[in-house]
């Protein structure tokens, strides 16, 4: 239980700013939990840009002074905008008075499950961590903790200069995760793991939200949402990203994401209330915090809208408006073509994630499944099989009723099946097709899930007041029933969401990537806390050196896992291996000063997990044992003092 304290205080931080501006708006959408993880990333931004400007560190008094200001500046423009919309608007016809009382209920009900269901995630996930302060051993981890303790270093949280000590120059990175976590009052480790669990715990409101808006009766609304909500433990993309593979700036895209495409019905259909202009600069404010959580995650929200714009077109042309139909038919293959000619030319170093070595047909069952790249994870039916079912039902009921979020839905499923296979397939058109995702189907899988729920509910809502005539047996609660068991057991079952917690934690050797064992780090941890203030450690970063910076709080010339960011680093990681490059080494080692060097010899380093990469730190592994002196080894983790050569 205690450890579960920290990810509910970074679950309020992660939605509480986006709650307070939605009252502060005063906007009336439903389940508004889910619809405040974007406002809270763009509250994040405006603030920590305008902190920056003033000179004003990034501390959480600050931001919270900063954040009390916002809400009032929303307020007062709301009020105005308001003011200015009644004028010349019809007004709204009131409520009954029973009508306030049943919201109430159905809020209740529905932000309960979304509770429920995220703390079960949360919990559920943590079971085989070890803990909340356990290192994340995965290989964008070690980035994102050295960005949480650079910003809590240099208090800047502005997406162009938070990072210009790892960087050594200005350079855009979507941080805001990273920003976050540094304001959550937990050391380095406990906030990043409290941070991604928050995330898990807030997908089922935000499936909710999502699955409320496309909803139009207000009768079903409710339990379709919780049906929704519950659903959100079936799906593993989500989770392996943040646990397995540390890469939280997009799974804080992926939170953002059910909201940004409820934001796009609303535009599309028009549904922006009594007051449009403060509906539309609502919907754009969503959608602009999704797309500064992580720029990728935009792609799939325009996936979704250009599909929306073809259905529409094509609605036009049946009903004979051939013009406009034909604009927006036109409109949505002319962006589809330029989306694939661009991504070629200008995302084409972006496809980086490698094939895996599965058949194609077995990578087609694992996208239908959603089971990510991770081999240890197994990939069974069972728990999307009821989800699977009631997707198809939906799916047939939008397409005979030409339904327009329904048929939208139904070909966004198909694309992103479609994407998700091309990441398998070396061909110039696939590799354009995917690109902006990283060539990863966990990325493009987010949007599989929400549209697959969202037809879900659409199936629930088909089979409602329908019975089996042979048995008299009501469908819809007996599917929801299926549903909510298969929720349960997927929470439960220990293959599936605590394996996950456990592979870049303490399952070492299952994992993607066992860079650093516990045996390691307790070795760093040990000889950091012994190194003198003034001490620069030196190493391999594919090795555990960066935990140096990140952990041991001691300053470090390569803190990240990535290939050199400064020409005085590539220098010196390139060391004396070429004749003619002394001087120049020197002169580098004399400005960055290294006094010690860590080096694993063990089976997990660097050198061996990645063969490619060593020749970037070629150098390192060629220093003289003549100008090393051993101050402490543990097996094949060695701590060196360097006597720099010039």
């Amino acid at each position: 239980m205690t450890d579960l304290l920290p990810v509910l205080l970074a679950w309020a931080l992660l939605t509480g700013p986006g709650l307070l501006l939605l009252l502060a708006a005063g906007a009336r959408v439903p389940v508004r939990w889910g619809w405040a993880p974007p406002l809270t990333v763009l509250a994040a931004v405006l603030l920590a840009a305008v902190l920056h400007l003033l000179a004003i560190p990034w501390t959480p008094l600050s931001t919270g002074v900063g954040l009390v200001l916002l809400l009032a500046a929303v307020r007062a423009l709301r009020d105005v905008l308001h003011r200015r919309t009644d004028r010349s608007s019809v007004a709204a016809p009131r409520e009954s008075i029973a009508q306030p009382a049943l919201r109430m209920q159905a809020e209740l009900l529905v932000s309960g499950t979304c509770a429920l269901a995220g703390i079960a995630t949360a919990a559920s996930a943590m079971r085989w961590m070890g803990g909340i302060d356990t290192l994340n051993g995965s290989y964008d981890s070690f980035f994102h903790l050295t960005a949480i303790a650079e910003i809590r270093h240099r208090r800047d949280a502005t997406l162009t200069s938070a990072l210009t000590g790892l960087y050594g120059e200005p350079t855009f990175y979507p941080v805001v995760v990273d920003a976050l976590s540094a304001l959550l009052p937990l050391d380095t480790i406990p906030a990043a793991n409290a941070m991604a669990l928050a995330m898990l715990a807030a997908q089922p409101a935000a499936l909710a939200a999502l699955v409320a808006t496309c909803v139009v009766s207000t009768r079903r609304r409710p339990w379709l949402a919780v049906l929704a909500a519950l659903t959100a433990p079936i799906f593993l993309s989500v989770p392996a990203m943040a646990l397995v593979m540390g890469l939280w700036p997009v799974v804080l895209g992926a939170l953002c994401l059910p909201p940004a495409l409820a934001a796009v019905v609303l535009l599309m259909e028009g549904r922006l209330g009594v007051h449009p202009v403060p509906g539309a600069l609502g919907v754009g404010a969503v959608l602009l915090g999704t797309a500064l959580a992580h720029p990728t995650i935009m792609f799939s929200v325009a996936v979704f809208a250009g599909l929306i714009v073809l259905v529409h077109g094509a609605a036009r042309l049946r009903a004979g408006q051939r013009r406009r139909g034909g604009i927006q038919v036109g409109l949505a293959l002319a962006a589809a073509l330029l989306f694939v000619i661009g991504s070629r030319i200008l995302l084409e170093g972006m496809d980086l994630t490698r094939p895996s070595s599965d058949p194609l047909l077995s990578v087609l069952w694992r996208v239908l499944v959603d089971t990510p790249r991770v081999p240890v994870l197994e990939a069974p039916l069972w728990p999307v099989a009821v989800l699977w079912v009631l997707a198809v039902v939906g799916a047939v009921a939008a397409l005979r009723r030409r339904a327009t979020i329904g048929t939208t839905a139904v070909l966004g499923v198909v694309v992103t099946i479609v994407l998700a296979v091309a990441t398998q397939i070396s061909a110039p058109l696939a590799e354009a097709l995917v690109n902006p995702w990283y060539g990863a189907r966990e990325r493009i899988a987010p949007l599989m899930t929400a549209l697959l729920v969202v037809l879900m509910a659409r199936g629930l809502a088909a089979l409602d007041a329908r019975t089996l005539r042979w048995a008299q047996l009501p469908l819809a609660p007996v599917a929801a029933g299926a549903l909510v068991l298969t929720s349960v057991f997927a929470v439960a079952v220990p293959q599936r969401l605590p394996l996950t917690g456990s592979l870049a934690y303490t399952a070492y050797g299952l994992q993607l990537s066992p860079y650093v064992t516990p045996r390691e780090r307790a070795f760093i941890e040990r000889t950091a806390a012994q190194l003198p203030d003034d001490a620069v450690v030196l190493g391999d970063p594919r090795d555990g050196t960066p935990l140096y910076w990140s952990v041991g709080g001691v300053e470090t010339v390569f803190p990240i896992m990535g290939s050199p960011q400064t020409r005085d680093g590539a220098l010196i990681a390139k060391y004396f291996s070429r004749l003619d490059d002394r001087r120049q080494v020197c002169d580098a080692l004399a400005r960055v000063s290294p006094t010690h060097l860590y080096r694993d010899t063990s089976e997990f380093s660097g050198r061996l997990i990645s063969p490619a990469s060593a020749p970037t730190w070629v150098g390192l592994y060629g220093i003289p044992p003549k100008d090393l002196r051993l101050v402490e080894q543990d097996g094949p983790y060695a701590l060196y003092e360097v006597t720099l050569p010039c």
